[in-house]
């Protein structure tokens, strides 16, 4: 089911970039700009009577982003779409990656959907509204004990506020937002994700106030980087529980077909850990632009 959802998901990406392919005489509308990127990663890694130890280990994924932005008149509306799924199996048990003890584990998962209408209220200021989907499709092992799955959990961000925007960056200031979460796995309802023990409902709600800060640009040839940042505070809870996330994504173009990237990933969220959470990923990928 779980890998039916996934093949679901990127369907219709591939779908669009076929259309695309087509149908290259039809004049998209002025008043929209799109820009579509699947990144396919792989590795290998085959170690034998190493003297520095390790595994041998295979490892692949996929990445995508999707922008697709709409702007008339004082009006802008801003479309993200990131999926993004890998896995990894090593050869802890020494006998070769196909022994049947060594199992694929996720490396990388996520469901990131973002929509922020901009309404321009003086220069480079507007009024904003936003909405966030946040997921991730399948289930995560920590320790061989599940501690997330599909759906579980989804978090939804709902704010209205002020933007400010230029060229590559935007901020944007809501002191009215809604954070909705659902957990559909009911065994994982409990304190990392903010629920009590006497919670029965796989959705809660809290009101807050939010940040969320984006930049994108080309700061040398062939070298994009996309960095975001988002704050949110529950007004239930001390202001130093504010959670925090932020993510570097660092894609340099070596040729006409490949390229690497970087990725690094933080976050502070005190329902889950009071530690800080820390994700690196480095890696050659092979891009196709649509």
């Amino acid at each position: 089911m779980k890998k039916f959802l996934i093949l679901l998901l990127f369907l219709p990406l591939f779908a669009m970039a076929q259309e695309k392919t087509a149908d290259t005489t039809q004049a998209k509308p002025k008043k929209w700009t799109e820009k579509s990127t699947i990144i396919f990663t792989t590795e290998q890694t085959q170690i034998s009577n190493w003297a520095a130890g390790g595994y041998s280990n295979l490892s692949f994924g996929a990445l995508f982003k999707g922008f697709y932005n709409y702007s008339h008149g004082k009006g802008k509306l801003d479309n993200t779409v990131e999926l993004s799924y890998g896995q990894t199996k090593q050869d802890i048990t020494g006998n070769g990656l196909s022994d049947s003890e060594n199992h694929w584990v996720k490396s990388e998962d996520k469901i990131e959907l973002n929509s922020i209408y901009g309404y321009k209220a003086i220069k480079n200021w507007n009024y904003s509204a936003l909405l966030n989907f946040k997921s991730q499709f399948d289930e995560g092992l920590k320790d061989e004990k599940i501690i997330s799955n599909f759906l579980s959990p989804l978090t939804v961000t709902s704010s209205l506020g002020f933007e400010y925007k230029r060229t590559g960056f935007s901020t944007l200031f809501s002191f009215i937002t809604g954070k909705t979460t659902y957990v559909r796995d009911k065994s994982l309802r409990g304190p990392a994700f903010g629920y009590t023990d006497e919670d029965a409902d796989a959705m809660k709600f809290s009101m807050g106030s939010y940040i969320k800060m984006f930049y994108q640009q080309d700061v040398f040839e062939n070298v994009n980087v996309l960095a975001k940042l988002d704050m949110f505070w529950d007004y239930q809870k001390d202001i130093l529980d504010t959670d925090i996330s932020t993510e570097v994504f660092i894609n340099m173009k070596v040729s006409k077909y490949f390229s690497t990237f970087v990725s690094v990933q933080a976050a502070v969220d005190k329902d889950f850990s009071t530690k800080l959470q820390f994700k690196e990923r480095f890696g050659i990928s092979i891009p196709l632009n649509f």
